[in-house]
């Protein structure tokens, strides 16, 4: 799971990001409403805040073992 393809990680940000937005959105402007609102408009922040977490450590991981890989540059 660590070794994700990028567009994968960077589809999974997206995603995550769109849905911590819609969360932010209801909890401004429905969670006044009901107390379930509330906590449904809570529920959709953190999982969208947890995905997009998930798709960004994808892809710090890959861009971080390209820098592994990388070979140091020769001495003179």
């Amino acid at each position: 799971m660590l070794t994700q393809d990028i567009h994968k990680s960077w589809q999974r940000f997206k995603m995550g990001l769109t849905l911590f937005v819609v969360g932010v959105l209801l909890l401004f402007t429905t969670s006044h409403l009901h107390t379930t609102l509330y906590y449904l408009s809570l529920l959709v922040l953190f999982v969208g805040f947890a995905l997009a977490m998930l798709g960004y450590f994808g892809i710090f991981i890959q861009r971080f073992s390209f820098l592994k890989d990388k070979k140091p540059p020769p001495k003179f």
